[in-house]
């Protein structure tokens, strides 16, 4: 079995590369790529239904990478993803923050090095936001050493921060899934601003000298700035506020800043308390698009891709309010009911060609959510993941799946008419991971 090397380092990128590259060439270049029509995902993670016209060319002397990106391939792994009890009816844990350990031999035995902790931080967080049990905070220690035993880096994040959490833009009635959402915004409450500032100050000095290597801090999953009380006021009086007002592209744009504003001032907390620690901000909007206000922090940038999204998310519960649920049975490349293609390996070079000026750059990135979800087909998971994989190949950049075991996953999906292995009691899908194993190139 073919193991994955140890160049995992990423030193922060110069300012002097970061000037290589204009704000104004990759916004440039993000117009060109595609526009989103709507943006959710697995955790929600970030899904973008991006344009999909045909026809369309893009230069593949220009999709390459320059930076050094770190050399990660791997999973997520769900143990405190929520404390919301709903999801563990979707994702195969226990809600007690347990990382298994036969996950990170198994994920190290078949070549991956890499594990994200998606989290939710109220599982260690009192309601004045500010509280932490230590108590609560020791299963992600161990989930450390777990990843510095068998040799796998371990990236840190919080997937619903104080006055922050994508899956508030979920429709409970639509969905069927019990969220219990933020009480406050953090992008216009200055306290609850303070207190996700504060989770990552914590962590930072729980964890100061792990080396990067070893160890990185993922701010926020999915970023998107919800209105204000204000906003959202005015917005009800246009008529009943859907999911699909929460993503309209305008005003997400608008509100970048305050989302680099956070970034900002989280891995300043970060690196007061540990000058080393390597930062990775998702891409704004909900993990999909690079951040060009970002360049020169030496922060990484993590892209999710679920695109298109009625590929990846084919009749899955909790983007209902985005999908219907009636869509037809997904092929790939996807076509419409004429049978015309309207996504396909091209469609995706042009969405990640933004990324790929980023890392031109010199900003390093990762793609740290990928998948599909159950009731895509098994011949259609493999024939999108094949794609995918390749495009991002040529930009050089590691990737993660959503899940390890799971709907997204490759043990125990669930997935009709795929040939699974036993494997220890549970249900191994060979076909995706021997492709995702030849697919470790980068």
């Amino acid at each position: 079995m073919k193991k994955i090397g140890k160049e995992t380092a990423v030193k922060p990128p110069s300012i002097a590369a970061s000037r290589a590259l204009t704000r104004r060439s990759l916004l440039k270049a993000g117009a060109a790529a595609a526009a989103s029509a709507a943006i959710l995902s697995p955790g929600l993670a970030g899904a973008a239904v991006s344009q999909m016209a045909t026809g369309s060319k893009t230069d593949s002397s220009k999709f390459k990478a320059s930076t050094k990106n770190p050399r990660w391939y791997g999973f997520n792994l769900l143990e405190y993803f929520s404390t919301d009890p709903d999801w563990m009816k979707y994702f195969p844990y226990k809600n007690d923050g347990l990382f298994l350990e036969d996950d990170f031999r198994w994920i190290r035995d078949w070549g991956f090095n890499w594990v994200r902790l998606p989290m939710d931080y109220r599982f260690w967080t009192a309601s004045d936001l500010v509280t932490i049990d230590e108590k609560r905070v020791e299963p992600i220690d161990r989930a450390i050493r777990l990843g510095e035993r068998y040799g796998i880096h371990v990236n840190v994040c919080l997937h619903r921060a104080p006055g922050l959490c994508i899956l508030d833009t979920m429709d409970e009635k639509l969905t069927g899934i019990a969220v219990t959402k933020e009480k406050t915004n953090v992008f216009s409450d200055a306290r609850t601003f303070d207190a996700f500032v504060h989770q990552w100050s914590f962590f930072a000095n729980r964890y100061k000298g792990i080396p990067s290597e070893k160890l990185s801090f993922n701010l926020v999953n999915e970023p998107v700035v919800l209105p204000n009380g204000t906003e959202l006021a005015a917005m009800q009086k246009r008529g009943p506020v859907k999911t699909t007002d929460l993503f309209n592209p305008e005003f997400l744009r608008s509100h970048l800043k305050d989302y680099t504003r956070l970034a900002r001032a989280s891995a300043d907390a970060i690196r007061a308390q540990d000058s080393q620690r390597l930062v990775a901000s998702d891409g704004y909007p909900g993990g999909g698009g690079a951040i060009p206000d970002l360049i020169g922090t030496g922060m990484l940038q993590s892209c999710h891709t679920y695109t298109p999204i009625q590929v990846t998310h084919h009749n899955c519960e909790w983007v209902r309010g985005i999908l219907s649920g009636s869509e037809p049975m997904p092929t790939w490349p996807l076509k419409d009911d004429k049978g015309q293609v309207i996504c396909d390996r091209q469609t995706l070079t042009n969405t990640f060609h933004p990324w790929a000026e980023l890392s031109r750059a010199g900003v390093p990135i990762h793609f740290g959510e990928m998948g599909c979800y159950k009731h895509t087909p098994p011949d259609v998971v493999l024939a999108w993941f094949n794609d995918t994989l390749d495009v991002i190949s040529e930009l050089k950049s590691g990737w993660g799946l959503w899940n390890f075991r799971g709907p997204f996953g490759v043990v125990d999906t669930e997935r009709e008419g795929t040939k699974f292995d036993d494997w220890h009691g549970h249900k191994l899908d060979r076909a995706l991971l021997t492709l995702l194993q030849k697919k470790m190139t980068a």
